[in-house]
């Protein structure tokens, strides 16, 4: 079993200009069962849009993803309660992700209740044992979200998550508003549920130091393409395109990369206007490496090794 993206595109059209926004542009990964998938970005790559369409929230405009076989953006009411049960989503900010008039309890009975995943007499014990599961005590049950700790919330946002059984789970941006003190604490939760539940994991951030913690592949995404793409040690060790090795230099700490002269120098200039997008790369106009070939031809994705690839001709493979 293993999750497949093929070809996804998102557009989103602005009916105030009449422009069309290419949020995806032609995303095509593979995720084997049991493995964590980091998917990296500056803010506007993609990130959060792909999760969502990963997710089923929003429907890819082309392209698929199919999850044990079946395409997630299949309709049908049995269909779409199925796909929810199996993958789920855990948002960036666990206040505004939790309704703050019901109850943390409440909040996972509920969905225990729409799936029908346990007898009724058992719903609460077994509400208190998904408590007990991210690492919160059952007395807890009885708060709501604003008498909870931020990272609380996130764990509360967790066990909601794991109500339905899901075997894939999307976790966007799931410790950036945390207080550093807990990041480290919320992360070990997640690498510990993976292992004793069998799951499956989409981590998305802007910190590639994150990223590099918790996952077996990196993708490298930039205003809707990837860009490079292979497992942790070949992205942090090894770094080929000029944005990952940019995102690295600006990594605080440098002692885990093999190499720092392959380091490049911090971006200049601003990410381009995705409704106004550059000729040929897109990336091309803040690149230190750019030939004149790249403001003319879009870049394809180059096999570097049977798990590394990188868009970039002019990458030094």
């Amino acid at each position: 079993m293993s999750l497949v993206i093929e070809g996804v595109e998102k557009q989103y059209k602005i009916m105030a200009t009449g422009t069309t926004i290419n949020a995806l542009n032609g995303v095509s990964i593979e995720i084997p069962k049991g493995k964590t998938l980091g998917i990296v970005g500056e803010s506007g790559c993609g990130k959060s849009t792909l999760a969502r369409v990963i997710s089923g929230l929003e429907k890819p405009t082309h392209g698929s993803v199919i999850w044990d076989d079946k395409t997630i953006s299949d309709k049908g009411r049995n269909h779409i309660r199925s796909r929810h049960s199996q993958v789920q989503l855990v948002f960036q900010d666990p206040y505004s992700s939790l309704n703050p008039r019901q109850k943390v309890g409440e909040s996972i009975t509920e969905v225990l209740s729409v799936y029908k995943l346990v007898p009724k007499d058992t719903v609460t014990e077994r509400m208190e044992e998904l408590l007990s599961f991210v690492g919160l005590t059952s007395d807890l049950a009885h708060r709501y979200p604003h008498q909870l700790s931020g990272g609380q919330r996130q764990r509360v946002s967790i066990a909601r998550a794991l109500a339905s059984e899901p075997e894939l789970l999307i976790l966007d941006e799931p410790v950036s508003a945390l207080d550093v003190s807990v990041r480290a604490e919320v992360m070990n939760l997640l690498i510990d549920l993976r292992t004793r539940l069998g799951l499956t994991y989409i981590f998305i951030s802007h910190d590639l130091g994150m990223v590099r913690y918790i996952s077996d592949f990196i993708v490298v995404m930039y205003l809707g393409k990837i860009v490079e793409q292979g497992d942790w040690r070949q992205i942090i060790e090894r770094p080929l395109h000029p944005y990952t090795r940019a995102l690295i230099a600006a990594m605080p700490d440098h002692s885990i990369i093999g190499n720092p002269e392959t380091l490049a120098k911090t971006l200049q200039g601003e990410v381009p206007d995705p409704a106004n997008l550059p000729k040929g790369c897109a990336f091309h106009a803040r690149c230190p490496i750019a030939v004149d070939a790249c403001s003319t031809h879009i870049p394809l994705l180059i096999e570097v090794s049977s798990t590394h690839y990188v868009a970039c001709p002019e990458a030094k493979i």
